[in-house]
């Protein structure tokens, strides 16, 4: 399928405004800059596949671009430059028509995709160049996509996303129960309050949804009968538990429709903790609903600056290489706990020189639509012995 405007002069101009804004004068400056990425558009080789294809390309674009090891080209721009060109972007793409955008774009890496069924094939183009091609199967809509393209995307350019075995914490153990119970816990503004007090937002945490990332803003309980579909606030407890007025305290409310629910879900993000690597560590998390299935992940990063990173921005010098799961829950009226003993480690074979400095911590629902609620969420350090306790 072809993609269409009506005016391709004024695309051709607008678009060179665009490059021109984008493209400066290379001066010694310009080494710092990450390498610039386009996703192109995936292609279907089915009709009824359109909508899978296009999910995936904001799943590989969003994984890629995550971090912040990439600067890349909106999908707009993307689709603009194939406009102005007449390329017709149907289910059999030309190499050659590929590489004329890559090259019109100049951008150094370009992922293309295609699907075929619940195939899903990955190209990676390294200054106009085909250097490597996976493949994999995407699960069914009622999973998560997540993991397998992750998976592919290790494969395609070595960008590592390493997993711990899903397991849940052992709540039989005195000595890790009493040590969650007194030592500190290192999630700043855990129970969601700071936003609240300063009439703002709650600048520890981030919202992720195809290219939105902000900080959730704090509504009071009228806005958050209100608030719409696929955002995310923090709100009155008393929201999440039927309006009933004792309830007490803060949290935060992610409001899900169905169509972001069976696509690439909703998520929010602690700001970096710090950590030390082969500490063992508990994460927990209360959260209720009324329907979304919920997914907590704890992400870790290592300091792994390179040519691309950018002075005085840490995070262009952070680089994920752990990550662990709790299982997945379905949200229901009644506030639940979900909890996680985790020890951050990087790759093996990196272990020595990149440890593991920080985490984040996921909130992350999908499948169902509806509401989640999340609180008290914590992450202490009860390695034996340490830090006192």
């Amino acid at each position: 399928m072809r993609l269409r405007l009506p005016n391709i002069t004024s695309i051709i101009l607008a678009w060179v405004i665009v490059m021109i804004g984008m493209c400066p004068p290379r001066t010694a400056q310009a080494k710092s800059k990450p390498p610039s990425l386009a996703i192109l558009p995936f292609v279907a080789q089915q009709r009824s596949q359109r909508g899978l294809a296009r999910r995936m390309r904001f799943a590989v674009g969003k994984k890629m671009s995550r971090n912040g090891h990439f600067r890349r080209v909106s999908d707009h721009q993307v689709d603009m430059m194939i406009n102005a060109l007449q390329i017709p972007w149907r289910r059999h793409v030309a190499a050659s028509d590929i590489k004329k955008v890559i090259s019109t774009l100049a951008v150094d890496q370009a992922v293309m995709g295609f699907v075929n069924h619940r195939r899903l094939t990955l190209q990676l183009y390294t200054h106009g160049k085909l250097v490597r091609t996976v493949a994999g199967t995407i699960p069914p809509d009622n999973t998560s996509p997540r993991l397998a393209v992750e998976s592919l995307l290790t494969r395609l350019d070595n960008i590592p996303f390493h997993h711990v075995s899903e397991q849940q914490v052992n709540l039989t153990n005195p000595i890790y129960q009493h040590l969650f119970k007194v030592r500190p816990n290192l999630v700043p503004d855990a129970h969601f309050r700071l936003a609240a007090e300063n009439g703002g937002r709650a600048k520890d945490w981030s919202v992720f949804l195809l290219k939105e990332d902000y900080h959730p803003p704090y509504l009071g309980n009228q806005q958050a009968a209100n608030l719409p579909s696929d955002r995310v606030a923090i709100v009155n407890q008393s929201v999440a538990d039927g309006g009933r007025p004792h309830a007490k305290g803060k949290c935060l409310m992610m409001r899900m429709g169905l169509g972001v629910a069976q696509n690439n879900g909703l998520a929010a993000e602690s700001t970096w903790i710090p950590v030390k690597q082969g500490d063992r560590y508990r994460v927990s998390v209360s959260y209720c609903g009324n329907g979304p299935r919920v997914r907590v992940f704890v992400k870790g990063f290592a300091y792994w600056p390179d040519q691309f990173s950018r002075a005085g921005d840490l995070a262009s010098q952070r680089r994920e290489l752990y990550r662990a799961q709790l299982l997945p829950v379905m949200t229901k009226p009644k506030w639940k706990t979900t909890e996680m003993d985790f020890e951050p480690q990087s790759v093996k074979s990196q272990a020595k020189k990149y440890l593991i400095k920080w985490v984040r911590i996921d909130l992350f629902i999908y499948l169902n639509k509806g509401d989640a609620f999340f609180r008290d969420i914590q992450l202490k350090d009860i390695t034996p012995g340490k830090h006192g306790g």
